[in-house]
């Protein structure tokens, strides 16, 4: 705990977060955590994706044609799920009373076979066939107590287990004329 903010542990005001989770727990629709998007064409391979109240572009890189401004969607992809790693060690870490001094996700991936997007190959699929992620982390801890908190935190990922559990997609396409 903070000497200013005892409540608080690495920026996280424990009770306040710990009452928002009391709060949301009551509330069984919640257990789904419905969440939308909206994306809109800004022409060429450049898009515009609209999530709850914050807009961010996603581009491909200038070798396959895009104006390289921004990530394309599954570099989006692969920083979602470091930072839902690092968010969950922060508080799994806080919630253990661990001041964390230093923290960072480190990730490097493989796609299975991106040519099937590209549409040069028909074997394999275009999605990740392998992500590592090495977190490096300064705490006040023994290495056994962070890594076991660490062992937590990819388990319980929500965008990890995203990745890791097949997803029901349900296409669907409305024609505007």
């Amino acid at each position: 705990m903070s000497a200013a903010n005892p409540r608080e542990v690495n920026g996280v005001n424990l009770e306040d977060f710990e009452a928002s989770v009391q709060a949301i727990a009551t509330q069984p629709q919640a257990r789904h955590a419905p969440k939308t998007s909206r994306i809109q064409w800004l022409g060429g391979f450049k898009f515009r994706s609209f999530v709850r109240n914050h807009t961010f572009v996603v581009d491909e890189p200038a070798h396959l044609t895009g104006e390289d401004t921004a990530p394309n969607s599954m570099e989006y992809v692969l920083g979602a799920y470091g930072a839902c790693l690092a968010t969950g060690f922060v508080l799994n870490a806080s919630r253990a009373g661990l001041t964390i001094y230093n923290l960072e996700v480190a990730l490097d991936s493989q796609q299975n076979n991106v040519f099937t997007f590209l549409g040069v190959a028909e074997d394999g699929h275009s999605g990740f066939s392998t992500i590592r992620a090495k977190l490096f982390v300064q705490a006040d801890a023994e290495e056994e107590t962070l890594q076991r908190i660490w062992a937590h935190t990819v388990a319980t990922s929500p965008v990890g287990n995203s990745l890791a559990h097949v997803v029901s997609i349900v296409p669907e396409i409305q024609v505007v004329p």
